[in-house]
C-alpha cells in the first residue's frame, strides 16, 4: 500500500485525534448502558430456567418402569373388588313342625292357608312319607327322594315359603357337601339319602328357585333393578329376602367349589337369571363379579364363555355402577393372562379380547374414555423408547403385554368405527403401530413387524381409509439371511415376539419371510383392487418384487412370487381398460368412489379368486398347527 496523499494526510492529522478522543470518552459510556442491558437478560434468563426447570425435571425423572399398562386405570375408585360377602353364611331357621310335618307326611294339619292341600295325588304321595318317617333317625334331618317330591309339589303348586325355605337349606347343603368352611357348625345335621336325591335337589333348586321368588313376591319376569330395590315396601318381602340370599350365596360356592365342568355352567346359567335380586345385595354383587372374572380368564372354554354372559348381564343391569368395575378388571385380568402365556394360549387370548371388546362396546362413552387413557400410555411409553433407547422402555415395547394392548384397542376401533366418532383414536393408534414397526427393523423382529401390518389392514379395512402399508411390507424382502442351518418349526410357534438368534439361519425363515410379504400385499391389494388408482398404487410393488425373483435363487419362492406378481399386473391392466372406459374426470368425486362397485360385489373378478385362495391357504395353515 502506498503512502497517503498530502490532502490526506493533513485530514488525519486534523481529525484523527478527535475521533479518539471521542472514542475514548464514549467506551466507559456504552460499556455500562450495555452491561445494565445484559444483566437484565440475564435475570430474565435465569427466571425462564426457574420456571422451565420443573417441567424438564417432570420429563427427566419419569422412567420406564412408572409406566405400568396393566395399572393405567388404578386410580379409579369403582375398580377395586376387594371385600365382598364372607363364605360364613349359615342355615335358615325352619319351622320345626313344618319339618315333621313333611317327615310324617302330616302337612295338611299346619293351620297355614299356603299348606292346603289341593289335590289328591298330592295327598296320596304325602301319605306315603308315613312310613318312611318312622325310618328316619331323629336325631339327623335324613332328605329321602320322596320327601324331596313332597317339598318339590309345595313350592310349584302352592308357593309354599317353609317348603322353599327347607329346600334352600338341603340345597346350601348339598352345595358345601364335603366344603363346610371352618367354625360354621351344622346343628341339625343335613343330611341327604342318595346321589340321585343329592343331583335332584341341585337342580331343582338351580331350575325353580328364581320362578318361586317371582311368584311370591307377584313380580313379573322383566322386573329391573329399580322395582328389586322398591320390595322393601312388599311385606312379602322380608320373608323372601333371606331366601333370596341363600340361593345366590350358596350357587356361588358351587361354582367356586364344584369340579365337575357341566354342573358350574349350569349353575351360571340359572345364576344369570336372578342377577337382577343382586340390586338388594352389593357385596354379593362384587363378589359375583370377581368369581366370574376368575372363571372368565382361567376356567375352561364353555365355563369361560358363560362367566363372561354373567359379567356382560352384570354390566347391562348395573351399567352405573358396574360397567366401570367389570370393564377395568377384565381389562387387568386379559393383560395378565396375556403376560404370562400358556398352552393354547394364542386361542384363549383372542375369546378374551373378543369379549373384552364386545362388553367395551356396550357403553361407548364410558368406553372411548377408557381406551383413550389405555392408548395415551402406550404412545407415552413409546415415544420414550424412541427418545431414550432406553433397554427397560424397549424391552416394553416389544413385550407380549404391549402388544396384546394394541391388539384390544385396534379390534375395539375395528368393531365400532363405522357407527361411532372414533376417529381421534384411529389416528393415535396408527401412530403407535407404525412406530412400533420402524422402532423394530432388524428379522429378528418378523413377527411383530407382520402384526403391525395386519393390524393397519384390519383398521384401513374397517374404516375404509387407505393407510400405505406395502413399504412396510417390501422392507422385510431385503433381510439378509442365510439357509445352512437346520429347518426350525413354524414362526408362529415361538411365544415371544423377539425371535432367538439362530431360527434366522433356519431354511425356512426366508420362505417364511417371502410368505408374509405376499399374504399381507394381497389383503392390502384386495381391498384396493378395484379403486381407480389401483394402478399406481401397485406398480411400485411390482418393480420391487420384480428385482427380488430375479436375485433369489429358490425356485420355490420364484414360484410364488410370479404367480402374485402376474395377478397383479393382470388386475392393472383390468382397472386401465375400465378407466379409459370411463366417461367422467378424475375431479368427479361421486363417479370416482362409485367406480367397478358391480364388479366388486360380484367377486368373480381373478384378483379376487387369487386372494381367497391365498387366504384359504393361510387359514388351513394356522388349523395344521
Amino acid at each position: 500500500m502506498g503512502k497517503l496523499g498530502k490532502k490526506a494526510r493533513k485530514f488525519a492529522k486534523k481529525n484523527l485525534q478527535s475521533v479518539e478522543k471521542r472514542n475514548r470518552k464514549q467506551k466507559p459510556f456504552l460499556k455500562r448502558k450495555f452491561a445494565k442491558r445484559d444483566a437484565r437478560r440475564d435475570a430474565e434468563d435465569e427466571e425462564e430456567k426457574q420456571i422451565e426447570q420443573p417441567h424438564k425435571k417432570r420429563c427427566i425423572e419419569e422412567k420406564p418402569q412408572e409406566i405400568i399398562i396393566n395399572a393405567v386405570f388404578d386410580k379409579d375408585e369403582n375398580a377395586a373388588l376387594d371385600g365382598g360377602d364372607s363364605d360364613s353364611d349359615g342355615y335358615l331357621a325352619e319351622d320345626s313342625d313344618f319339618t315333621n310335618a313333611v317327615a310324617n307326611g302330616t302337612q295338611g294339619k299346619i293351620s297355614d292357608n299356603e299348606m292346603s292341600i289341593q289335590s289328591k295325588e298330592v295327598e296320596k304321595q304325602r301319605k306315603k312319607l308315613v312310613d318312611e318317617a318312622k325310618s328316619v333317625i331323629m336325631k339327623r334331618k335324613v332328605l329321602s327322594g320322596s320327601a324331596l317330591s313332597s317339598l318339590c309339589d309345595l313350592v310349584d303348586e302352592e308357593q309354599s315359603v317353609q317348603a322353599l325355605l327347607s329346600l334352600l337349606n338341603w340345597y346350601r347343603a348339598a352345595c358345601h357337601y364335603g366344603h363346610e368352611p371352618a367354625g360354621v357348625t351344622n346343628p341339625d345335621n343335613y343330611d341327604i339319602e342318595d346321589s340321585e336325591t343329592f343331583a335332584k335337589v341341585v337342580i331343582f333348586v338351580l331350575q325353580k328357585a328364581d320362578h318361586a321368588f317371582r311368584n311370591i313376591l307377584g313380580i313379573s319376569e322383566s322386573i329391573n333393578k329399580e322395582k328389586v330395590l322398591k320390595l322393601k315396601n312388599n311385606p312379602k318381602w322380608d320373608s323372601v329376602k333371606p331366601l333370596v340370599k341363600s340361593f345366590i350365596r350358596s350357587t356361588m360356592y358351587l361354582v367356586q367349589q364344584a369340579a365337575d365342568v357341566e354342573i358350574v355352567v349350569f349353575a351360571l346359567t340359572q345364576l344369570r337369571v336372578s342377577i337382577v335380586f343382586l340390586a338388594a345385595f352389593p357385596d354379593l354383587l362384587i363378589k359375583l363379579i370377581k368369581i366370574s372374572i376368575d372363571l372368565w380368564v382361567t376356567g375352561e372354554e364353555t365355563m369361560s364363555k358363560q362367566a363372561f354372559l354373567v359379567l356382560k348381564d352384570i354390566s347391562m343391569v348395573f351399567n352405573s355402577e358396574c360397567f366401570d368395575t367389570c370393564l377395568i378388571n377384565m381389562y387387568k385380568a386379559f393383560l395378565h393372562y396375556c403376560d404370562s402365556p400358556k398352552e393354547n394360549s394364542e386361542q384363549c387370548s383372542s375369546f378374551l379380547r373378543d369379549s373384552l371388546v364386545e362388553l367395551c362396546s356396550q357403553d361407548m362413552q364410558k368406553s372411548y374414555t377408557k381406551a383413550s387413557v389405555s392408548i395415551t400410555q402406550l404412545a407415552k411409553l413409546l415415544k420414550m423408547a424412541l427418545t431414550t433407547k432406553n433397554k427397560e422402555a424397549l424391552e416394553k415395547i416389544h413385550s407380549k403385554q404391549y402388544t396384546s394392548c394394541v391388539d384390544l384397542w385396534v379390534n375395539f376401533i375395528a368393531a365400532n368405527i363405522q357407527d361411532c366418532d372414533l376417529q381421534p383414536l384411529l389416528y393415535t393408534i396408527v401412530q403407535v403401530i407404525n412406530g412400533v414397526a420402524t422402532l423394530f427393523i432388524g428379522p429378528r423382529y418378523l413377527l411383530l413387524r407382520v402384526k403391525c401390518i395386519q393390524w393397519l389392514n384390519h383398521l384401513s379395512c374397517a374404516s375404509c381409509i387407505f393407510m400405505p402399508i406395502a413399504s412396510l411390507v417390501l422392507d422385510m424382502l431385503e433381510y439378509k439371511t442365510t439357509i445352512d442351518g437346520e429347518k426350525q418349526k413354524k414362526l408362529e410357534a415361538v411365544s415371544t415376539v423377539k425371535l432367538p438368534k439362530n431360527w434366522l439361519k433356519s431354511q425356512n425363515f426366508q420362505e417364511q419371510c417371502i410368505f408374509s410379504v405376499i399374504e399381507l400385499l394381497s389383503v392390502h391389494f384386495a381391498q384396493w383392487s378395484f379403486h381407480i388408482s389401483f394402478p399406481e398404487l401397485a406398480t411400485i410393488p411390482v418393480m420391487r418384487l420384480r428385482n427380488f425373483n430375479e436375485r433369489t435363487t429358490l425356485e420355490g419362492l420364484k414360484r410364488v412370487v410370479k404367480r402374485f406378481i402376474e395377478q397383479v399386473e393382470m388386475n392393472i391392466e383390468f382397472v386401465q381398460m375400465k378407466r379409459e372406459e370411463a366417461a367422467f374426470s378424475p375431479n368427479d368425486q361421486q363417479s370416482t368412489e362409485t367406480f367397478l362397485q358391480l364388479e366388486k360385489r360380484n367377486k368373480t373378478a381373478p384378483y379376487t379368486q387369487y386372494y381367497q385362495s391365498i387366504i384359504a391357504k393361510a387359514l388351513g395353515t394356522k388349523e395344521k398347527k
